[in-house]
């Protein structure tokens, strides 16, 4: 698979779509997308993902929303998209990335763990205060949120 990415100003109604999976508030898209560098990503098909990166503290960027086209999911985009913003992160300064999920969302968790994030705080009832619905997950109605981190470590370079 090769992915393109895209600068992305503001989401077309497709790119929105695919960010409400990643997120299913628009109010909050609404929120962090023009304070956020967003990409997509374009195989030979076109559309195959999206990525938001908003800084955070000085040092570190969080991954707001990370979303894969549904018949694409379960093939490595997900991954490439991690890889692509950490790639981002080191080339922006940042020396940790940030990422949150739902603690019912374990295919995410899953993923992001193997990508070497781990989690460093739990969000309680973070879902039931900012949605004005319930999300149901896995059989699972989602309220807590957790919140994984990966420190970038650059390799030491010689000294001449």
């Amino acid at each position: 698979m090769v992915l393109t990415y895209q600068r992305v100003t503001t989401p077309t109604i497709e790119e929105n779509q695919l960010l409400l999976l990643a997120d299913p508030s628009q109010r909050l898209i609404d929120s962090y997308v023009p304070i956020s560098t967003v990409y997509a990503a374009n195989d030979t098909t076109g559309l195959a993902g999206m990525v938001v990166l908003k800084p955070q503290e000085p040092l570190t960027v969080e991954i707001m929303a990370l979303a894969v086209i549904p018949i694409k999911q379960r093939r490595g985009y997900g991954r490439a998209l991690l890889v692509f913003a950490k790639q981002w992160a080191i080339e922006h300064g940042y020396r940790t990335v940030r990422i949150a999920t739902g603690t019912t969302s374990l295919k995410q968790l899953y993923l992001y763990q193997q990508q070497g994030f781990r989690v460093v705080r739990v969000d309680s009832n973070y879902f039931t205060r900012n949605y004005s619905q319930s999300i149901i997950e896995n059989g699972l109605v989602l309220r807590d949120r957790l919140i994984l981190e990966r420190a970038i470590v650059l390799p030491n370079l010689p000294i001449n």
